[in-house]
C-alpha cells in the first residue's frame, strides 16, 4: 500500500487497483471564511479526484472542505458522518453513505470502519485495512480514554492528531493513545496547515518508539516496520 500526506489530516491511500482519499482539503476556504490562510501548496487539483471514496471524518471545513468537494465531479462516491452527508447533499452531492460508529465498508481493494472520536462536531476515526496492513487515522478527536480500544484493531501505523487546539488532542495526550494502541510506526498529523494551529511534530514522532514524520506530498510504501519513501 502507498500512502501520500497530503497536509492537516489529508491522505491519498493507493493499492495497485484502487485508491481513496481522507479529508483532502484543497482549497484556501478556511482564510476566506475565518481568515486563516493555508501555509501549504495544493498538491491536488480536486477536479482531477476519481477514486474509490473520498473520506470526510467530520463536517468542518479542513476535513469537508465546501470548496474542494464542489470541484469534485459529482459522480465521486463520499463516505462520512450524518451531519457530512447533510452537507454534501447542500452542495449538490448525491453519491455518497453516512457511516456510524463501528460500521464497516468495503471500496475497492479497502475495509474502511468507522471508529470512536470526540470532537465539537460528529466525527469519527478510521481502520483502513487492505495488502495485508491496518492503518488507524484519529481524524480529529480530544482525549478519551475510550481511544485505547483502537489496540482491538491491531493496527500497523497511526496517524494521530497533536495540534492541542480547536477539538484535538495535545503532543503529550497523543504520545499517552498511542502509547496504548501500541502501532509500530506512529505518525503526528494535524500540525503544518494554518500557523495559528500548529505543534511541533518532532516532539510526538522523538518521543515514541515507531515515530515516523511525513514528508508533505511524497508517496510512502508501508512496509511491516517502517514507512519507505516509494517516489
Amino acid at each position: 500500500m502507498i500512502v501520500r500526506f497530503l497536509g492537516q489530516s489529508g491522505y491519498v491511500l493507493e493499492t495497485e487497483n484502487s485508491s481513496i482519499l481522507i479529508d483532502p482539503y484543497l482549497s484556501d476556504s478556511v482564510n476566506r471564511v475565518a481568515g486563516r490562510p493555508r501555509c501549504l501548496p495544493i498538491p491536488i487539483d480536486p477536479k482531477e479526484i476519481a477514486c474509490d471514496a473520498v473520506i470526510c471524518t467530520h463536517n468542518h471545513l479542513d476535513h469537508l472542505d465546501p470548496d474542494t468537494v464542489s470541484q469534485i465531479s459529482d459522480s465521486q462516491f463520499f463516505l462520512t458522518t450524518h451531519e457530512g452527508a447533510e452537507h454534501l447533499r447542500q452542495l449538490g452531492k448525491r453519491n455518497f453513505q453516512a457511516l456510524s460508529v463501528n460500521e464497516t465498508v468495503t471500496v475497492g481493494d479497502f475495509e474502511i470502519t468507522a471508529v470512536f472520536a470526540t470532537h465539537s462536531a460528529e466525527a469519527f476515526g478510521v481502520i483502513v485495512k487492505a495488502d495485508g496492513k491496518t492503518l488507524y487515522f484519529s481524524g480529529d478527536t480530544l482525549f478519551d480514554p475510550r481511544l485505547y480500544g483502537i489496540a482491538e484493531y491491531r493496527p500497523d501505523v497511526t496517524f494521530i492528531c497533536i495540534n492541542g487546539r480547536l477539538g484535538n488532542m495535545t503532543t503529550e495526550e497523543a504520545l499517552t493513545v498511542a502509547g496504548k494502541i501500541g502501532a509500530k510506526i506512529n505518525v503526528p498529523n494535524h500540525y503544518d496547515m494554518f500557523a495559528s494551529n500548529s505543534a511541533d511534530p518532532h516532539l510526538f514522532a522523538d518521543a515514541i518508539t515507531g515515530g515516523f514524520i511525513m514528508a508533505f506530498n511524497k508517496n510512502y510504501r508501508v512496509t511491516d516496520s517502517a514507512l519507505v519513501l516509494a517516489d
